[in-house]
């Protein structure tokens, strides 16, 4: 029998829409479950620990992105394997291992048919990542929409309405407001080392940033490797059309202004004095002069309902818009 331990965020955005603990129970009867709400940060991260001290068989967490994030720090080269139960507002995650909020009963069919695969963390100096994140504009934005969850009455349930159309106004309007403001880094890496101006620095280890912003088309958080993307436009109008050629789903590769290359490890330096907020699934990872990213292969047992990927053609071909 599994002893299966599940983390119910009722805060999240979504998680008052569906009746997990229902589905859970219901699917899972056979097996030992332990029900428990996250609490506060610091009370989720020792249940964490508590629950793989004990050798728990499964972790499983409803709510979103910033759920995951707080779990894989904990659950980073550990054995026990987790499914994430979609309940926030872009749910990356849970998108690219095909689980959705919309067949609830499937999602956690994974569990009991124990269709589970070991994907790659993004190691950020000493925090992990399993989906996407960067510096500059998608820090700026990720850590606004935390801010005003807290301090603004109804915006829960307008995110809840919303979904992840809610980045892309938040993005769109600070940019309209202020125009991009550019980061001057030092970029050392195997594949590109030298300084750069740019309003968004990318890290990816899957395709899509919200779900529709395609950044990184052909990456895959199993291969070894993550993918690095960063705008150098010369204006805020360039910026608008590279981004919305990313939001139209072309591909980096004829865009002038934008580079992309995949590594397995990266530096990053601030050359303009000013700390670098790095935000990945949803949460701020790492706030310093100078980063450190590397991959993790097979770092996280996760559950998933998706067909495996097909393997990239050609994997020679890593360089794409211009980066060396």
């Amino acid at each position: 029998m599994h002893r299966i331990h599940i983390f119910l965020n009722h805060n999240a955005s979504q998680s008052a829409s569906h009746d997990w603990e229902r589905v859970i129970r219901t699917k899972l009867y056979r097996s030992e479950l332990t029900f428990q709400p996250p609490g506060t940060t610091a009370d989720f991260h020792l249940a964490v620990k508590a629950a793989i001290a004990t050798k728990v068989d499964v972790l499983i967490a409803v709510g979103g992105d910033g759920t995951m994030s707080h779990l894989i720090q904990e659950l980073a080269g550990h054995d026990t394997a987790f499914l994430i139960l979609p309940a926030g507002t872009a749910n990356d995650l849970a998108r690219v291992l095909g689980v959705y909020a919309s067949s609830m009963q499937r999602a956690v069919d994974v569990v009991r048919q124990d269709r589970w695969k070991r994907m790659d963390l993004i190691q950020i100096n000493d925090r992990f990542m399993a989906t996407n994140g960067g510096i500059g504009l998608v820090s700026d934005v990720a850590q606004q929409i935390n801010r005003l969850r807290e301090i603004v009455p109804g915006f829960r349930l307008l995110m809840r309405v919303m979904k992840q159309e809610v980045y892309g106004i938040l993005l769109g309007g600070s940019i309209l407001a202020s125009g991009v403001k550019p980061r001057h880094l030092y970029v050392e890496s195997d594949m590109f080392t030298g300084e750069i101006t740019t309003p968004l620095f990318l890290v990816n280890n899957q395709p899509a940033i919200g779900g529709s912003f395609t950044v990184a088309p052909h990456t895959r958080h199993d291969d070894g490797a993550f993918n690095v993307t960063f705008f150098t436009p010369g204006s805020t109008r360039q910026f608008l059309y590279s981004a919305y050629r990313v939001r139209r789903r072309f591909g980096p590769e004829n865009d002038p202004q934008v580079q992309s290359f995949e590594t397995s490890a990266i530096k990053i330096k601030a050359l303009d004095g000013k700390p670098l907020d790095f935000v990945g699934d949803g949460e701020l990872l790492a706030s310093d002069l100078e980063l450190s990213i590397s991959i993790r292969p097979k770092y996280l047992k996760v559950f998933s309902q998706a067909k495996p990927a097909l393997m990239r053609t050609v994997r020679s071909q890593r360089v794409r818009g211009g980066a060396a």
